[in-house]
């Protein structure tokens, strides 16, 4: 069973360099169009805050939870005020990607855990999960690479960081399998620190910058965001 989830969760994991390559089949992007990415990616980070990660968390310890949001919020505050320092004109761009990088991250490796514990209880359960996070992983891979595209990025060197982020998932996954007896007290604390990485980048980031691109363009982009994973959620 395990290495029936490992590869499921390689899969799911590598969902995020496929949304990172349907990016690429159109070379010249438009200021509406980048409105558009940036508020898909807020839709797809509120939603898995909302409706997936939070709830988990404040069920299980919703003490860990509270604290690990405020924590992860702080992280990533200082993380952007660390690279705003440094980065000037379309670099900002690059900075983004590499803040939706990390906050992407941050909340793979907890997902991989719960396709391990789902996988304890059946089979089917942890595919179920694991299709969940392959449907959402796309549009975060586009989340990623429309910022760092926008930056100058090489499309390669894009490809290849997306395919590292998608290794965080089955690294979770094997973590999961591994210390299943100490998750239930550290999982709070994982899914908390990601939504709080994940909310700020939302309403101090992804937000503004979709605004400057295209006010009313980014509220398409937020509600299919919201609309697909809502639907891999409940479906």
């Amino acid at each position: 069973m395990l290495d029936s989830l490992m590869v499921i969760s390689v899969a799911a994991g590598f969902c995020t360099t496929v949304g990172a390559a349907v990016l690429f089949m159109k070379r010249d992007w438009s200021n509406r169009s980048l409105s558009v990415f940036l508020g898909l990616a807020s839709g797809v980070m509120v939603a898995v805050v909302v409706l997936d990660m939070l709830p988990s968390a404040l069920l299980s310890n919703y003490r860990s939870a509270l604290w690990g949001t405020v924590l992860g919020g702080a992280v990533i505050w200082f993380c952007d005020a660390w690279l705003g320092q440094r980065m000037k004109g379309p670099e900002t761009l690059l900075g983004l990607g590499y803040l939706i990088m990390l906050g992407i991250a941050m909340h793979d490796l907890p997902e991989g855990m719960a396709i391990a514990m789902g996988g304890e209880l059946k089979v089917r359960t942890g595919m179920v999960i694991a299709l969940a996070i392959a449907v959402h992983n796309v549009p975060e891979g586009m989340a990623i690479a429309a910022p760092l595209l926008m930056g100058g990025q090489r499309r390669l060197r894009i490809l290849m960081e997306t395919a590292a982020i998608g290794l965080i998932t089955p690294l979770g996954t094997g973590i999961g399998k591994l210390s299943l007896a100490v998750v239930p007290q550290l999982l709070p604390w994982l899914l908390g620190f990601a939504s709080g990485i994940m909310l700020y980048l939302v309403i101090f980031q992804l937000w503004p910058q979709a605004a400057t691109k295209g006010p009313r363009s980014r509220w398409s982009g937020f509600i299919a965001g919201l609309v697909i994973i809502a639907l891999a959620t409940f479906i």
